[in-house]
């Protein structure tokens, strides 16, 4: 999410396809009305109790227990490796910034990103608990009693980001330890940031002078936003109305894309969205209108997505209109975001108008773990299978690598689109060939989201491929990514440290490295009864809500 949009945009603009890619939609979709079914029954709805009941008794994660002694032991060995890495990590963080956002590794010294309310601390809390470090989080718990939310570091607070790394982080911690001072804290928080809602639709700022209570959008004088930023509170919001009796929070969260959907039509011909379910990432905040046709599950509409089908399995499967809207977009996603690759690869794809561009980011690796998911839980094989394969696409850039790590963004060739070749500027023609794919922007920067989706499908499956696959690529990070004192990102995936003897280093050592990356690593390999995806529900910072609380529709 955290990719600039424009630049985005423009990137993809500038390198245009001469064809019009896309079809009309309705051309396409009233041919294939078959594939919602496995989400909803013909009338849309979440259709009978029976069927409610029915999903809430459904188990999805493998059954492990045929699982070997010698397999058992490698798989423990495996996530002690991880552990001491983490420790590795935080014992670096508490010796330089303990406190801080986050930590400078290079230079030994404390970062002030969000507010300098402790990000790395409070996204890692249920890291922490997971992996039993029962000293270092009740060190963090004494820590996060004392943060005082109205001291915002000299900094506009980022809403989104708030949310999703102090608010969920508090919320998961309080569900797994049961310790109310991180339920205080959380409605604490939002209770601070709710004036980003006080707009006349309802719709958040971007930032937040939580001293004023004044908003504002991160480009200067203008209402923009993006539609991960204003859709990604559905999961805490909600669970924070279940935990207080509190609706205020879910009604303000819901009332997005309540107004979303109403002033926005495929049918009205002056607006910008153009295919259902598939939602422009540029909104104007005031109006409530998209302002841009660009349509894309990367960088500024991830978690949205996302947010969509999880908040319906938080609520119990109660909130129909959710798996609604997923059902719809996943169709769209299917037709119109996604190409083959002359690697025979399906990668997704960024999609303005009736263009398709093959640019794809790493926060498009989350879409595997999340569409598994679902499809297991409405057991659609379709969509499981395309699962796969969109994991398969995502891991071959972290496999070609020598580093064993995966590019930052990459453009992909088109099976029969030769023209793509034109887009390929970084990489040899011998090389764009072989992988079918070119690294648009090579650095790797610690991110989650591949292992994310590896950790699910091997949940799901019980396949060891999987776990193997999030094995190397934790190898890749100690090769390539650890340094004195813990680990930072590295410039150029297509180096291995192991041949040049050196690394590549970037100085970027985000809270997601422990609140996710670490914590998707860890769960891997750990007792599969950890966080069962028949017990828990990831937010997209991953951290884990419970689902053995019950919803009627009421708080």
């Amino acid at each position: 999410m955290k990719l600039s949009l424009i630049s985005l945009v423009a990137l993809c603009l500038s390198h245009a396809s001469a064809r019009p890619d896309v079809p009309p939609f309705r051309d396409v979709l009233s041919t294939d009305r078959s594939v919602a079914s496995g989400m909803l029954n013909r009338s849309g709805r979440a259709s009978s109790t029976e069927r409610v009941d029915a999903l809430r008794q459904r188990k999805v994660q493998f059954d492990f227990s045929t699982e070997t002694a010698e397999e058992r032991h490698t798989r423990l060995s495996r996530a002690e490796s991880i552990r001491n890495g983490f420790l590795y990590a935080w014992n670096g963080y508490k010796k330089y910034a303990y406190g801080a956002d986050e930590i400078d590794v290079l230079k030994k010294a404390p970062k002030t990103t969000r507010n300098g309310w402790g990000a790395t601390i409070v996204d890692a809390l249920d890291t922490l608990w997971i992996m039993g470090l029962e000293e270092e989080f009740k060190e963090a718990r004494d820590f996060v009693a004392n943060i005082d939310f109205r001291k915002d570091g000299g900094q506009l607070t980022k809403v989104f980001e708030t949310n999703i790394r102090y608010v969920g982080g508090l919320l998961s911690a309080y569900e797994l330890s049961g310790d109310s001072v991180f339920l205080k804290k959380a409605v604490e928080l939002t209770d601070i940031i709710m004036p980003a809602f006080n707009t006349p639709l309802g719709l958040p700022w971007q930032l937040l002078n939580v001293t004023t209570g004044e908003g504002s959008s991160e480009s200067p004088g203008r209402t923009s936003t993006n539609l991960a930023e204003i859709g990604t509170f559905q999961m805490e919001f909600f669970r924070l109305s279940q935990h207080t009796g509190n609706s205020t929070y879910h009604d303000v969260a819901q009332n997005v894309i309540t107004v979303m959907l109403s002033k926005n039509s495929v049918m009205d011909p002056n607006s910008t969205y153009t295919i259902p379910g598939l939602y422009p990432i540029d909104f104007d905040m005031i109006s409530g209108k998209f302002t841009s046709s660009a349509t894309y599950w990367g960088g500024g509409g991830d978690s949205f997505y996302e947010y969509l089908p999880k908040t319906w399995i938080l609520s119990n499967f109660m909130l129909e209109r959710n798996i609604e809207l997923w059902s719809e977009s996943i169709q769209s996603f299917k037709h119109f975001s996604v190409a083959e690759s002359t690697s025979g690869h399906l990668f997704p794809g960024f999609v303005d108008g009736t263009k398709f561009y093959p640019y794809a980011d790493t926060f498009t690796n989350f879409i595997p773990g999340t569409l598994g998911l679902i499809s297991k839980m409405v057991q659609s094989d379709t969509y499981f299978d395309m699962a796969e394969r969109l994991l398969e696409a995502g891991y071959s850039v972290f496999d070609r690598m020598p580093s064993s790590l995966g590019a930052e963004a990459i453009k992909f060739v088109r099976k029969n689109v030769p023209s793509d070749y034109l887009l390929m500027k970084t990489m040899p023609r011998v090389m764009v060939d072989q992988f079918g794919f070119s690294l648009e922007r090579p650095y790797y920067l610690l991110r989650p989201e591949l292992i994310e989706s590896l950790f699910y499908m091997y949940r799901l499956t019980g396949k060891a491929l999987h776990a193997d696959r999030v094995w190397k690529i934790w190898q890749g990070i100690q090769r390539n990514c650890r340094v004195t004192d813990g680990y930072v990102g590295t410039a150029n995936v297509a180096v291995d440290a192991s041949t040049t003897g050196t690394i590549n280093t970037i100085d970027s050592t985000e809270s997601f490295f422990f609140a996710e990356t670490f914590k998707y690593l860890y769960l891997t390999f750990a007792d599969h009864s950890a966080i069962s995806l028949d017990d828990f529900v990831f937010t997209t910072e991953a951290h884990p809500l419970s689902r053995k609380y019950t919803f009627d529709g009421t708080f």
